[in-house]
C-alpha cells in the first residue's frame, strides 16, 4: 500500500510537519512520548485480504488508517466516550480520550513543547518529501468495552461502529476502512498500520 503523509498544509509551519505513514516514523513518535519500547510496536498492513491480515502481528490494539481528505459528509454528531483503560492508550492517543471539545484539545497539544519536539523528531525520520499541501488524514480504530470506535481528531468525539473485540478488531476495522475507500474511488493513496502488543 502507499505511504502518504498526514493531513496538513505548509501553513502549519515547521513546528508541526506532516508525519509519514510508516511504522518507523510512528514508533519513533510513540517512543519519544514515553511509551516503553518493549510493550507495543507499529507494523504495516500489506493488504486487506484475509491472507494479508493473517500475517499481522497479534494482539492488535489499534488500527491506523491514512487516506485522502474525503468530500464533506453531513454525518450525525458522534457520541462521546471516556477511555480510561490501558496506559499505552492514554499516552499515545490522549488527544482523543477525554471529554474536552476537539478545538480545546488541539490548542492544548499545539502549545505542548514536549509533544512538538517528539513530533518533529519523528517527522525527520520519514523518507517522503513533503509538498506545499498535504491532503491526507489519519484516523485510528480501537475496540473498547465490546465496541469498535473510530478516533478522528477532526471530529467532536469517538464514532461508534458496532460490536468488536480485541480478537476481531483488525477485521472489524477493515470493513469500515473498505467502505471509506469506496467513497474515494479515484485515489490509491491509502495506508493501513496496526499497533500491536509485543508478546513477552
Amino acid at each position: 500500500m502507499a505511504a502518504p503523509t498526514s493531513s496538513a498544509s505548509a501553513c502549519s509551519g515547521e513546528r508541526w510537519p506532516p508525519l509519514e505513514s510508516s511504522p518507523e516514523v510512528f514508533n519513533q513518535f510513540m517512543w519519544s512520548l514515553g511509551v516503553p519500547r518493549g510493550e507495543v510496536e507499529f507494523h504495516d498492513v500489506y493488504g486487506l485480504d484475509a491472507d494479508a491480515l493473517a500475517m499481522v502481528p497479534q494482539p492488535v490494539l489499534a488500527v491506523v488508517f491514512c487516506f485522502p481528505d474525503p468530500p464533506e459528509d453531513p454525518a450525525a454528531p458522534p457520541e462521546q466516550v471516556s477511555a480510561t483503560e490501558d496506559k499505552w492508550r492514554i499516552q499515545a492517543w490522549t488527544c482523543f480520550s477525554n471529554q474536552q471539545p476537539a478545538w480545546t484539545r488541539m490548542r492544548v497539544l499545539e502549545k505542548d513543547d514536549d509533544m512538538a519536539r517528539a513530533h518533529s523528531l519523528a517527522a525527520s525520520a520519514g523518507d517522503t518529501e513533503i509538498g506545499d499541501i498535504v491532503e491526507e488524514h489519519y484516523v485510528c480504530f480501537t475496540a473498547l468495552n465490546g465496541t469498535l470506535y473510530e478516533l478522528d481528531g477532526m471530529k467532536g468525539g469517538p464514532i461508534k461502529h458496532g460490536p468488536s473485540s480485541p480478537e476481531s478488531l483488525l477485521q472489524d476495522a477493515v470493513i469500515v476502512i473498505k467502505a471509506m475507500m469506496q467513497r474515494i474511488p479515484n485515489s490509491v493513496n491509502f495506508n493501513v498500520m496496526v499497533l500491536s502488543r509485543k508478546l513477552k
